[in-house]
């Protein structure tokens, strides 16, 4: 029983995560992330946009808010979460999933997120998104 209300602990997190894109919310964005240390490794299946500062990641994503970008729709949409997997222990916790862009399902994007408990908060420390080879 712990496990299921662990994983729904978790799921909870993604998606208010993914509202806080949707919404595009760089204020509750931060909420997620070690401000006070700067940060976030992030891997984008998108070219030039891998971060390995937090600082770098939200100055990314606040042009990508105002200006869009020539991406699968050209701006912030919905995601398809599929086959999610949680690992966690007492301070971390790994999820890996598949995400499907609505408007561009496939090809899937593979999305691992690491998370680390700082203050009795789960913060994201690492995310890998990268699109599943060509079959």
């Amino acid at each position: 029983m712990k496990s299921e209300k662990n994983n729904m602990l978790f799921l909870n997190l993604l998606n208010e995560y993914n509202q806080a894109f949707y919404d595009k919310d760089i204020s509750k964005l931060k909420e997620f992330y070690d401000t006070s240390n700067n940060i976030l490794i992030y891997f984008d299946n998108h070219k030039n946009n891998d971060t390995y500062y937090l600082d770098e990641h939200l100055c990314l994503i606040s042009d990508f808010f105002e200006n869009g970008k020539a991406t699968e729709s050209g701006g912030v949409e919905p995601l398809i979460i599929e086959n999610m997997n949680i690992f966690h222990k007492t301070h971390s916790a790994c999820l890996c999933f598949i995400a499907r862009y609505k408007s561009f399902p496939t090809s899937a994007v593979r999305t691992t997120m690491y998370l680390e408990y700082l203050n009795d908060k789960c913060k994201i420390m690492h995310v890998h998104c990268s699109f599943e080879p060509e079959k």
